[in-house]
């Protein structure tokens, strides 16, 4: 008997993974930001604003946000 996965259950896997990660939210802490900006960088819709006077940047229109998590070297963003 093959312990493979068939095509049916790694797709019922990839459906069940797609159903958690819509359900994830962003959350940004200003306090572990230290103005890298790369969140704002690399961000397709502009969900980020640098503040340069405070060395950090503004979140807004989380809605909008596609999870540049990934971006940030301060882990000042993530998936909850």
């Amino acid at each position: 008997m093959s312990t493979q996965p068939t095509l049916r259950s790694s797709l019922l896997e990839h459906l069940q993974l797609v159903r958690n990660l819509r359900s994830l939210k962003i959350y940004f802490d200003p306090d572990m930001c230290t103005g890298a900006w790369e969140c704002y960088e690399v961000c397709p819709v502009n969900c980020w604003t640098p503040d340069r006077d405070l060395h950090t940047v503004i979140f807004h229109d989380p809605g909008r946000c596609k999870a540049c998590l990934l971006q940030c070297p301060e882990d000042a963003i993530e998936l909850k």
